[in-house]
């Protein structure tokens, strides 16, 4: 069910209410195994990518699942994460937005919060790191930037590879021993 929603005194926005497909079984959101359907919840509202300079919302009533090694949870969702409001494909569409304008600028041009893209940009980045591929790199270019008034620095370790360069590592100072901890976190096989 998809819906036009005209609001009173703010713009109009689009609901989009989805359902679970009959006779499926809901996967935990911890081990991501089918179970039996304990209950509902109440009714949950996700806020997705834009459309047309509309906001759009997807409209969900989670279901319970009664694990067999978890116990009961709510059912894993695969538009969002834990108990976001927004999907996923929305923090990326906010965080990629976030790298070309300000947190403020794009809370206000895609009507949502600072809040919403502080926690997007978080969430893209966790993801990233969690997915990061750091075998092959073969040569490593350090820098130390002052990023404010009475010497205080930044140590940035950089992987400068002729088919890739991208920052490895960052620190809030330039002594030895922060130096030294980007070798710590590389490890001894790489």
């Amino acid at each position: 069910d998809v819906r036009l929603v005209p609001c009173q005194g703010a713009a109009a926005h689009i609901e989009a209410r989805l359902a679970p497909r009959k006779n499926s079984r809901a996967r935990c959101s911890r081990c991501n195994e089918p179970g039996a359907t304990y209950d509902h919840q109440p009714e949950r509202r996700f806020n997705f990518v834009p459309l047309w300079g509309l906001l759009v919302y997807l409209l969900y009533v989670p279901r319970r699942v009664d694990c067999g090694g978890c116990g009961v949870h709510v059912e894993a969702m695969p538009w969002a994460t834990g108990k976001s409001s927004m999907t996923t494909v929305y923090m990326i569409f906010l965080a990629t937005w976030a790298r070309r304008l300000s947190w403020t600028e794009t809370a206000r041009v895609f009507t949502s919060s600072w809040d919403n893209v502080y926690r997007a940009v978080a969430w893209v980045v966790e993801y990233g790191l969690a997915h990061r591929d750091l075998t092959g790199i073969a040569a490593i270019g350090v820098d130390e930037v002052q990023y404010r008034k009475g010497h205080k620095y930044l140590t940035l370790v950089y992987q400068i590879d002729a088919g890739c360069r991208r920052l490895l590592w960052i620190t809030e100072t330039r002594t030895v021993k922060a130096f030294t901890g980007f070798f710590t976190w590389l490890g001894k096989a790489r």
